[in-house]
């Protein structure tokens, strides 16, 4: 499942305090609780492919781009001086002319389509 309106799920990302373990592990605070946390696991294929997997129930029901996994892709591009947005089809994410990513969740049309910018 795609989420419906992805620009306030990452509005809700950038509230959200983000620990980074490792280059491919994030935990990040849950908003329904302030003892859970979600833990992210993130990896890259070579062509421009993320795949993502998040603890939180609507990750495990199938849902891609999560505020959990936007939080963290965030999180691991700020450390890398870049900042993301984040687009619900390819055309959107295209017009923006900059570096182009997806997020792929392993099911047919359910990409969420990533840009990146220097900050």
């Amino acid at each position: 499942m795609k989420p419906k309106n992805i620009k306030r799920l990452q509005t809700r990302a950038h509230d959200l305090k983000v620990n980074v373990v490792d280059r491919h592990t994030v935990v990040v605070q849950s908003t329904t609780g302030s003892t859970a946390n979600h833990a992210v696991t993130v990896y890259y294929d070579n062509d421009g492919c993320i795949h993502a997997r998040c603890t939180c129930a609507w990750a495990i029901n199938g849902g891609v781009a999560c505020s959990h996994v936007i939080a963290a892709l965030e999180k691991l591009a700020a450390k890398r001086g870049r900042a993301l947005s984040f687009w619900l089809s390819e055309q959107e994410a295209r017009r923006q002319k900059r570096r182009l990513f997806y997020l792929d969740s392993g099911r047919e049309n359910n990409r969420v389509w990533i840009t990146s910018r220097s900050t």
